[in-house]
């Protein structure tokens, strides 16, 4: 009787042992997949900054999947952050802002995943941030 208990107890384990792996190994596919689309996305949107910024350079200085809260901005799933070093724009940094927020929208496949979006002007000696989540300025 107690070789049998035993017997069980081991065949349980291997049992659970396997399901485990099996799971394991489903959610780290998941995963990867996850992270190498999120990448592609960003270097779209990347490109297509530097197309149709006025700006010296374009920097991709944040980015995170996944659900996040923020006190002042609320909870996100994807969030971006971008630096324009040495913007060159007509009106405010808000209206530059929403413009090559609907550049994107237009131009980049699955841009509507990304929820928040910060974007950075930085010139000299001086930066103006804003803030984008879900298409309006916060």
């Amino acid at each position: 009787m107690k070789i049998q208990n035993e017997k069980k107890r081991k065949k349980g384990l291997v049992l659970k042992i396997i399901l485990g792996f099996i799971i394991g190994i489903s959610f780290g596919f998941g995963i990867g997949k996850m992270v190498k689309s999120n990448g592609s996305l960003v270097n779209s949107i990347e490109k297509s900054l530097q197309q149709n910024c006025n700006c010296e350079s374009v920097i991709v200085e944040d980015r995170a999947i996944g659900i996040q809260f923020n006190k002042l901005d609320g909870f996100s799933n994807s969030k971006l952050g971008i630096t324009l070093i040495n913007p060159s724009y007509s009106s405010s940094a808000e209206k530059e802002a929403n413009r090559l927020n609907r550049i994107l929208k237009k131009d980049v496949q699955n841009f509507k995943s990304v929820d928040f979006i910060t974007f950075n002007f930085k010139s000299k000696g001086r930066t103006k941030t804003v803030k984008i989540k879900d298409g309006n300025i916060l």
